[in-house]
């Protein structure tokens, strides 16, 4: 019995398992299948390394520990742990996938900053919960669509909820996924309904929804939030949005992308079209992204109407509203 391995029932010589874990450079002139060949690659395409001369061996050497030398540390360790994996690999006969290293310590910041936020929620602790959103760069996808919006804006959201469901309650059943920049978690909520609530009448019982949270975070501050029910009828809530990329925020601004319409003012200008015309795209995006920042209490879907500016909420809901009175 000759010498090798067995790959679908075929017995492997050892210039083909060379050749199988990406080891054909070891081999030498000996290995050679044919003329001006080495395992059927022509030889000007193979870098042969000649074991009998220790001169040209210092040389690449020297060379390839300068090239290293020079890399910033970080760069240095990922090559490192990158050789180790391919190394293993060769060893055992399998094939490592690569992943870059994650920064556990700033995974698990982010972790606690999730705990920390619905924990907020479930204790209405609505000032603790605002100094967890970026100031001008929060986006809550969800209800509110691409734009950035005042952390104010989120907590009244909120206030709304819990008016309907003033037992509302949530419990993070598992972290599904963290790095060092997002964490999504399986949440399930419970509360009874005490008011109307997106057009349904008040229940005399409990309810229990899963839901999956996902937030981002950036400088300890989180930069997103959006959740969804993964288990409700995903058929139920259709919108006419054609090629959008997130039919959700979109939904929330009632039709309107503001991420698809900053394009084009980008495309627009590239192009090279008038002054005119930039203008009045540009002038539509930044009335857009005054888009009053409260949700209607039938809908759950964001005002239309324009807030003055320096304003967040539109004149009557400055006033008025879902989250204030629970009127429209």
């Amino acid at each position: 019995m000759s010498g090798g391995i067995e790959k679908g029932g075929h017995q492997l010589d050892e210039v083909a398992l060379q050749e199988l874990q990406g080891r054909w450079f070891e081999r030498g002139e000996g290995s050679s299948s044919g003329a001006g060949t080495t395992a059927g690659r022509p030889s000007s395409e193979v870098a042969t390394l000649h074991r009998d001369d220790p001169k040209e061996w210092n040389t690449t050497l020297r060379e390839n520990l300068s090239l290293i030398t020079r890399l910033p540390p970080s760069a240095r360790e990922q090559l490192f742990d990158h050789f180790l994996a391919t190394v293993s690999g060769q060893i055992n006969g399998t094939m490592t996938v690569y992943q870059s290293r994650v920064d556990g310590d700033l995974r698990q910041k982010n972790i606690d900053i999730f705990y920390r936020y619905i924990e907020y929620e479930n204790a209405r602790d609505y000032e603790n919960m605002e100094k967890l959103f970026h100031p001008t760069e929060f986006r809550s996808k969800t209800y509110f669509g691409n734009d950035p919006i005042s952390p104010r804006a989120h907590t009244r959201m909120l206030k709304g909820l819990f008016r309907a469901f003033p037992d509302w309650f949530m419990v993070i059943n598992e972290i599904i996924s963290a790095d060092e920049e997002a964490v999504v978690g399986l949440i399930t909520g419970r509360g009874t309904q005490y008011e109307e609530f997106a057009g349904r009448p008040p229940k005399d019982h409990q309810i229990a929804i899963p839901t999956l949270h996902a937030i981002k975070v950036r400088d300890d501050l989180i930069v997103e939030h959006r959740h969804i029910n993964p288990f409700e009828d995903i058929f139920a809530n259709q919108i006419m949005a054609p090629l959008t990329e997130d039919v959700m925020a979109v939904r929330a601004q009632q039709g309107f992308d503001s991420s698809m319409a900053q394009r084009a003012y980008e495309a627009a200008l590239a192009a090279g079209a008038s002054e005119d015309k930039l203008t009045e795209l540009k002038t539509l995006i930044e009335l857009k992204r005054r888009q009053c920042q409260t949700l209607l209490k039938g809908t759950l879907r964001r005002c239309a109407m324009i807030a003055p500016p320096g304003e967040i909420y539109c004149e009557h809901h400055q006033k008025h509203g879902y989250g204030i009175d629970g009127l429209e």
